[in-house]
């Protein structure tokens, strides 16, 4: 029997990107239930690769996703699929980059490819560094050097909100632990008396690389726990189970959430350097020095005294200094952080109502997907997925409502996180008609722009930069532990942005701010806050209290003990020879 010819997959639209694969297993792992994913087989590796450069001038034929509802202000519905239109190329737009285009470069720094040649070495680390150092910069440029989720590559975070930032799930979710209260052995009999496809014990099997940010929100006893339940389902006595980790996060910022006994009393959080297998399992840091958010060194020299609540009377009188009123002549506001997801609603609330115009509510569309077990999620979960996602299941906005883009759409001008203010409404249309902007527009295959139906009204924005923009509807996933879509969300990529919770900032850039200092309630959390902001000029700072300044103890002890003899590696590391690279790391890590 003649063998069968070799076939190619190219995929143009699916999950990890464009890409050509050599047998059908592996692509159908990228498109299976990828909305809108765009693939076809050909039988030589040249005609594969002509076709997928063909596509590369196109937006994507990506799932148009079904538009939020809007209604008047006494209504609020949900449509669960509404038709969408394609609307001609009528004008040219200066729209972002093509979701088919090439990556733009990542320029790193010398310590960011330090980690990054580290990762590619099959290497465990641990990078930190101050806020503002390009650590989320460099975790996704990880990521898409190892090319996304799979089951060799776990993406993961600490927290929900920080999972759905990086396109992983969090840790507890894929690790499988719930809770995390029962011992790991109870875990391990658990997962082996699992059936071995599609389960927990697959994963802990098969995986090869494991990534956690936030690590500093981990348990110290919670990391033991994992690195056993590791041991135990590999069968290795290596750290970890011989699983290459990489770790992300500031411990000078958010601490664990303390733990209870078992008579329901707080007791103190372990951090994660305290695990006994951490220092088996990471080794010495690579603390990133460089500061990419702020440029006014003097700025910088305040923040890294704040981080370690080392607060000189001149530190301390230049942030006092800051308490004068900062006004801005486009009418858009300093967002002021607050501890606490109440205070942030209530604030906002308030501003809005104070808005004698017109209210636009737009309420989300939202659509099951699977867990990791390949079954169909019901709607109580979905929802509680979905309770991860910045972007609200409903939201209401006026013309001169400050509102803040959760999506980036435009690298280095519309970003997660830029500022701006609703200054109309506007169909699809007639934003086409007048050659407006309109954010995350795609093209079908034949190069037509698909926005939603004409009938709706969508906010334009007027954003720091001056740019006005219509901000229409966009998806936001929450993937289970396999990297597939668990739930999803469409909805307008807005908040109300005169408040955000200092949590909900954390990894974020603000270009203007004002804190109240007088709330902070945790170690740390004020030197998050102020570290948000680019500038002291846009910067504005209440009841600036030096006790308030207060770095963690343990972190401060446990720091002082990491000996920096980054510098003279990072020399070597610098070179054009890469044995002088390896002997770098080794030179490092090794020590």
């Amino acid at each position: 029997m003649p063998k069968a010819a070799k076939k190619y997959y190219a995929v143009a639209v699916g999950r990890g990107g464009p890409k050509i694969y050599g047998n059908w297993d592996e692509c159908k792992e990228k498109v299976s239930r990828y909305p809108g994913a765009v693939h076809k087989s050909f039988p030589s590796l040249t005609l594969a690769e002509e076709w997928l450069a063909s596509k590369q001038d196109l937006h994507g034929a990506k799932h148009n996703p079904s538009p939020p509802v809007q209604t008047s202000e006494s209504q609020a519905v949900t449509i669960l699929s509404q038709t969408s239109s394609s609307a001609s190329n009528e004008a040219e737009e200066s729209e972002g980059p093509s979701l088919l285009s090439p990556p733009q470069i990542v320029l790193l720094s010398p310590e960011q490819r330090l980690v990054l040649d580290r990762v590619k070495h099959g290497r465990s680390v641990f990078f930190t560094g101050s806020a503002g150092t390009g650590k989320s910069v460099l975790l996704r440029e990880i990521i898409r050097t190892l090319e996304g989720p799979s089951l060799q590559l776990a993406i993961t975070a600490s927290t929900g909100i920080a999972a759905v930032n990086i396109g992983g799930c969090t840790l507890h979710s894929w690790a499988g632990i719930g809770l995390g209260e029962e011992p790991a052995d109870r875990y391990i009999g658990k997962f082996f008396g699992q059936p071995k496809c599609y389960s927990i014990r697959e994963r802990w099997e098969r995986v090869k690389t494991l990534i956690i940010d936030e690590i500093s929100m981990i348990d110290g006893v919670l990391f033991d726990k994992l690195e056993a339940i590791a041991r135990g389902m590999r069968k290795s006595n290596l750290p970890f189970g011989g699983i290459q980790l990489i770790l992300s996060g500031d411990f000078c910022q958010l601490p664990p959430v303390p733990g209870r006994n078992p008579r329901g009393q707080q007791i103190a959080s372990l951090f994660a350097f305290d695990a006994e297998s951490w220092n088996d399992c990471v080794g010495s840091p690579v603390t990133l020095t460089r500061v990419f958010r702020q440029k006014d060194q003097a700025f910088v020299d305040m923040l890294n005294a704040m981080r370690f609540g080392e607060m000189n009377s001149k530190t301390v009188s230049a942030f006092t200094g800051l308490t004068r009123k900062v006004t801005y002549s486009d009418g858009i506001e300093p967002t002021e952080l607050y501890p606490t997801r109440y205070e942030v609603e209530n604030a906002n609330s308030a501003r809005l109502m104070q808005l004698n115009t017109e209210s636009h509510t737009y309420v989300a569309s939202e659509y099951p997907g699977i867990d990791s077990n390949g079954h169909r999620i019901d709607l109580y979960k979905m929802g509680r997925l979905l309770e991860r996602l910045v972007v609200p299941k409903s939201i209401q906005l006026k013309v001169g409502a400050q509102v803040m883009l959760v999506k980036n759409l435009i690298q280095g001008e519309l970003v997660n996180g830029s500022v701006g203010q609703v200054v109309r409404f506007s169909t699809a249309k007639e934003a086409l008609n007048e050659h407006m902007h309109i954010a995350g527009i795609e093209k079908n295959e034949k190069g037509e722009k698909s926005v939603p139906s004409s009938d709706w009204a969508w906010p334009v924005v007027r954003f720091i930069s001056g740019r006005e923009t219509m901000c229409i509807p966009q998806e936001f996933t929450v993937n289970n532990a396999s990297g597939q879509m668990e739930a999803r969300r469409d909805q307008v990529p807005l908040i109300l942005a005169w408040a955000l919770s200092v949590h909900k900032s954390q990894g974020q850039t603000l270009e203007r701010v004002k804190v109240d200092l007088r709330r902070t309630f945790e170690k740390g959390q004020a030197y998050v806050a102020l570290s948000r902001a680019t500038s002291l000029a846009q910067l504005q700072v209440l009841n600036f209290d030096p006790s308030k300044v207060v770095a963690h103890p343990r972190v401060l002890e446990w720091h002082g003990k990491q000996v920096p003899r980054q510098n003279e590696v990072i020399e070597l590391f610098d070179s054009d020879d890469e044995m002088d690279n390896e002997e770098a790391m080794t030179a490092y890590y090794d020590a």
